[in-house]
């Protein structure tokens, strides 16, 4: 007898947060009404009763400990016209504060903690106690009547509530900045989500990055005799702040992967085209005047054929030329330990391989960012052979920076590699070490605000600018 063999769809397996999808959906939807709609400025009202609303409670409040266990309600939404309040809130008491003072709400291992009780018309309900600061500036949000057998009656649920109460209160108040919180934070105590989350925040993200704009540092050659520009670094900034986007770094850097494909491409391709446009602008389009763009990349996207083939087309469509296109290796990031799933046996090796790889066929150069922080090691460095390395700005406020400099001097020239390509970062005003020892010790390059904050703009350096570098690289003292 045969067997029959029935083929049927593979079905990955649920996901425990994907019950509480539809909520947080609600209480975005509900959140960006209210952004669109409000003309008050009872923004803490209506966050309660929007969490309200959306879990299908019977009332919410928020209270702070003013100290010595002097419990007092800060917020609450609105009751229903059927519940009386001061009744209310009595019969809770009971439940409520026995849970406060013993503590517990406030362990690090869970979100909150809940308890079933009787209305007085014999219902069971169940009340939820969620922690929102830490138990020296105590606050804890109350939801009130929940069904007993609510899908809500999990730690997920005073994970998201606690994030969108405190993304809530951040300015400038987006919802889109508030799911985004909500779906990292979901990431960061639970490890896994379900794939519809991850779809939406990877949704989010890339809207995010499309706001993202582009400025320029300049790095300086250290020459008293010889001030110039030698090249410039593309820095992303936020549109509205020009600060440093660090939610899409941090958000890169815990979903991981696409997330840091998907970033870095995008930023190699606005990078080098906002470069294109400034040379233009400056009408800097001779070669002799076109000095090397550093674009940062995290060592995951290097080996991904996303990233190459990006790479490809840029040069393909001569947006910029291969020997003014230097990519920068996070030293922050470790190097990948896989490749399409499975464990590299070597993975500098594999890594370097991948690097050689752009090099032969793009004739492109690499350096090593950040250098003396997060991953960055000897053999890392010496098995990576980058035209330039950075020494981060951290080290210079260092005791031993002059002995750090001098090995990183000392390392790169037994690496095959010119001493003089090293570049400090971060110098400016505040620096501890001055500009003629910098120069005293062999440091010839140098990035940073004492030689030009970031701007949309490239120029040349200009007469003032360089009279007053040469004079503090002439004066034998600290800035």
């Amino acid at each position: 007898m045969t067997d029959v063999v029935i083929h049927s769809p593979a079905y990955y397996l649920h996901n425990f947060l994907e019950p509480y999808e539809p909520f947080i959906n609600s209480l975005i939807t509900r959140l960006t009404d209210f952004v669109n709609n409000s003309l008050t400025n009872e923004i803490a009202i209506h966050i309660l009763e929007i969490i309200q609303k959306s879990s299908q409670a019977d009332f919410v409040f928020v209270l702070g400990d003013r100290g010595e266990d002097n419990w007092v309600i800060k917020s609450q939404n609105y009751l229903a016209e059927d519940i009386e309040e001061d009744a209310y809130l009595e019969n809770l008491k009971s439940i409520i504060f026995p849970i406060i003072f013993d503590k517990s709400v406030f362990h690090p291992g869970h979100h909150g903690s809940y308890k079933t009780y009787k209305t007085k018309n014999g219902i069971v309900k169940a009340l939820v106690v969620i922690p929102l600061q830490s138990p020296q500036k105590a606050e804890v949000m109350v939801v009130c009547g929940l069904k007993q057998d609510s899908y809500l009656l999990g730690d997920a649920f005073g994970r998201i509530l606690s994030s969108f109460y405190q993304a809530c209160h951040k300015k400038p108040l987006e919802p889109a900045l508030v799911e985004a919180i909500i779906l990292d934070d979901l990431k960061r105590d639970f490890g896994f989500v379900s794939a519809s989350l991850h779809q939406k925040r990877f949704q989010l993200f890339r809207e995010r990055l499309q706001r993202m704009i582009v400025f320029f540092e300049p790095v300086l050659h250290l020459d008293p005799e010889d001030l110039f520009i030698s090249g410039w670094e593309a820095l992303a900034r936020n549109p509205d702040s020009l600060t440093a986007p660090s939610d899409l770094f941090e958000a890169a850097e815990l979903w991981r992967h696409d997330f840091m494909i998907e970033l870095d491409r995008y930023f190699l391709i606005v990078a080098t085209k906002s470069y294109l446009e400034a040379r233009q602008r400056a009408k800097q389009n001779r070669s002799h005047d076109i000095v090397p763009l550093s674009v940062n990349v995290y060592p995951e996207s290097l080996m991904q054929t996303a990233y190459f083939e990006t790479v490809r087309q840029i040069l393909k469509d001569k947006v910029i030329s291969p020997r003014n296109l230097i990519l920068e290796i996070s030293e922050k990031a470790e190097v990948p330990h896989y490749k399409d799933g499975i464990r590299l046996k070597y993975p500098l090796k594999t890594f370097k391989n991948k690097l050689l790889e752009y090099v032969r066929k793009f004739q492109i150069r690499f350096a090593i960012d950040d250098f003396g922080v997060g991953y960055s090691s000897v053999s890392r460095l010496a098995g990576l052979n980058p035209c330039h390395v950075k020494i981060d700005r951290e080290i210079l406020h260092h005791r031993t920076s002059e002995i750090i400099i001098r090995f990183v001097h000392e390392l790169v020239g037994a690496n095959n590699l010119n001493p003089s390509n090293v570049i400090v970062e971060g110098v400016d005003e505040t620096t501890p070490i001055s500009l003629h020892r910098l120069k005293e010790i062999g440091v010839n390059y140098i990035q940073g605000h004492i030689v030009g904050k970031p701007k949309p703009e490239i120029y040349r350096l200009s007469f003032d600018k360089a009279e007053l570098l040469r004079k503090l690289l002439l004066e034998n003292k600290s800035m």
